[in-house]
């Protein structure tokens, strides 16, 4: 009997499920309202578009402490966190990258618009093997701080305000979209549950007759 060999993902597919079960799941899960959840994905967004892998979710922690304090700007500090994953290995360098490119240009520093290696060189210095991972956090930090430090931080504040308000704007229609849709579900399903009831039970007076 021949072996069912599992079907091998694409990477594409693996990114995709990880990102539906890392940025969806808990938006769908959420018992908060609409509003509460979409804050917490724009707090999220608005720190996973800052060159600073590695710390952003203890900034999540640091600004949900802050929105405690106020009754409008409170979010879901779970939902925040699962959306700093938008910057990871995989999208760092790049990011990183039009961050740089974008604060030479708001500084008005077109001559300087170069350093691609710089970005290269240090992603790999900072992820060598014989080093931990909190380490090659700082190391790679420290680097590009030394390097590009002051264009990305500047670079990444449209993306991260732009961001953050958009993710806000299309994530609370997301859930208000979903939860109507699942109301509507549940009411259809109670509806075919009364109209089954009524017809059992308008049939009984003619069973019992005969």
């Amino acid at each position: 009997m021949d072996l069912v060999q599992p079907q091998k993902r694409s990477f594409l597919d693996r990114m995709g499920r990880l990102s539906r079960l890392k940025l969806l799941i808990p938006l769908k899960r959420s018992p908060h309202s609409a509003e509460y959840s979409a804050r917490g994905v724009a707090v999220g967004m608005f720190w996973a578009l800052t060159p600073l892998v590695g710390i952003q979710m203890y900034l999540c922690f640091m600004t949900w402490l802050v929105a405690q304090q106020t009754k409008s700007f409170r979010f879901s500090l779970v939902i925040a966190c699962a959306w700093t994953w938008v910057s990871n290995v995989f999208t760092m360098l790049p990011m990183y990258y039009g961050f740089y490119i974008t604060g030479q240009i708001m500084l008005g520093n077109w001559d300087k618009i170069s350093g691609y290696e710089t970005f290269v060189v240090s992603f790999e210095f900072a992820f060598a093997d014989d080093v931990g991972f909190w380490d090659s956090m700082l190391e790679l930090l420290a680097l590009l701080a030394r390097e590009v430090g002051v264009a990305m931080g500047v670079g990444c504040l449209p993306y991260a305000i732009i961001g953050g308000w958009l993710s806000y704007k299309f994530s609370l229609k997301y859930i208000r979209q979903r939860r109507a849709s699942r109301v509507k579900r549940q009411l259809k399903k109670a509806t075919k549950k009364r109209e089954r009831a009524a017809a059992q039970s308008l049939e009984r007076p003619s069973s019992s007759s005969r």
